[in-house]
């Protein structure tokens, strides 16, 4: 299990009493410089002296079990600045120290919401982060970014609804047929624009204001829908609003053809040659740890809690609705393998989809663009995915 190890920092004065005092204190720091250099011996491993000492990951929001994977990496030793809104420990593989620490960063608020690939240009401390592939496209000239694994085989985008209000309605497009408003946010998405140029949604269906959640869905009693993440809203309308206390239908956007790679694990494009002997050895370990959390994610579920209390943004997650959530991302596929058995990889000819399709229904000019251009598999571990 994973305990915070709470550091603790109290100035102290000592006095030295005479010539023996003076002999105990050279005898004690020899003895801690040896205990320092067999434990940096101990330390070494297989990151040693090819990836930064402090490896920074830079989440896209606070803790989640979306996130699970990366903090399943962090060891027992953790050490959390509430502050920086952050926690550095030694970086495992399993049960093995890899030899340098990870350091995982949160994104929205504490970053002003920008996003991870705005980021990585800010600070080059930062190794990696994730990224969605479609909303990299735009910025691929000034802040390129590579995708080097997929951390959830599908997209939580959803549109849900009452399915007591409308029973007949079996997917997002027949919401269209009802003329239902969908409460979308406040922020254009690529996906929004396919769904509208594909007619699956109309314009006239969309509420683009920033309503508050879950207020205003449980004020319209049913009538309207909602746009959010399917592992994530419908545990506040099933368990937590009681006002609500019933599930909702949820549609993926995955399912209407916009197969979207979310929370690709990405860093810039250069560090794909510069940072290769690294990221050779730590992507197989990013897959492990994912599939350490997939199959048993209760201490790191505990761990995400500890963080969320510990930063207190106003952020407000639980230990049910982290296990609600992941057993939510397995019920409905967004954690898996992918069509050849393994965790993380990519599906070139998706992503390829996934060009063509922002090339059609947006304005971004994706004639330079090619699958090379977003992701590779070249430090994936083929032999890893989930079994079963």
């Amino acid at each position: 299990m994973k305990a915070q190890q709470r550091t603790v920092r109290a100035a102290s004065a000592v006095a030295a009493i005479g010539g023996l005092v003076l002999l105990a204190s050279c005898s004690a720091t020899l003895e801690t410089e040896t205990e320092t250099e067999t434990a940096d011996v101990a330390a070494s491993g297989v990151l040693t002296d090819i990836c930064p000492a402090d490896v920074v990951i830079q989440a896209d929001w606070e803790p989640e079990s979306e996130h699970g994977g990366i903090y399943e990496l962090v060891g027992d030793d953790y050490v959390i600045d509430a502050d920086s809104k952050s926690v550095t420990g030694t970086l495992m593989d399993g049960d093995e120290e890899t030899g340098v620490n990870v350091e995982i960063r949160i994104g929205g608020s504490p970053v002003g919401y920008q996003p991870v690939q705005s980021l990585l240009y800010q600070d080059d401390d930062i190794l990696m982060g994730y990224g969605r592939v479609t909303e990299t496209i735009p910025a691929a000239d000034t802040n390129a970014v590579v995708g080097i694994m997929s951390t959830l085989e599908a997209s939580p985008y959803s549109i849900y609804w009452d399915p007591a209000t409308y029973p007949d309605v079996e997917s997002v497009a027949d919401l269209k047929d009802y003329d239902v408003t969908i409460l979308m946010g406040s922020d254009a998405t690529v996906w929004q624009d396919y769904l509208l140029g594909t007619g699956v949604i109309e314009a006239s269906q969309i509420d683009q204001s920033d309503a508050p959640k879950p207020a205003t869905f449980i004020a319209a009693d049913g009538a309207d829908a909602e746009a959010g993440f399917a592992s994530a809203e419908p545990y506040l309308y099933e368990v937590e609003a009681t006002e609500w206390g019933k599930p909702v239908e949820i549609g993926l956007i995955h399912d209407l053809g916009f197969p979207e790679y979310f929370q690709s694990m990405i860093v810039r494009s250069a560090d794909v040659t510069e940072q290769a002997e690294c990221l050779t050895e730590l992507v197989p370990i990013l897959q492990r740890a994912e599939v350490a959390y997939i199959e048993d994610p209760a201490a790191t579920n505990e761990l995400i809690v500890e963080l969320v209390e510990e930063y207190d943004t106003g952020w407000i997650y639980t230990a049910d609705q982290a296990e609600w959530s992941i057993e939510k991302q397995k019920e409905l596929g967004l954690v898996g393998n992918n069509a050849e058995g393994v965790l993380g990889g990519y599906d070139i000819e998706r992503v390829q989809e996934l060009i063509d399709l922002v090339g059609e229904y947006t304005d971004y000019d994706v004639s330079e663009i090619t699958p090379d251009t977003l992701v590779t598999n070249q430090f994936i571990d083929t032999s890893i995915g989930l079994q079963g």
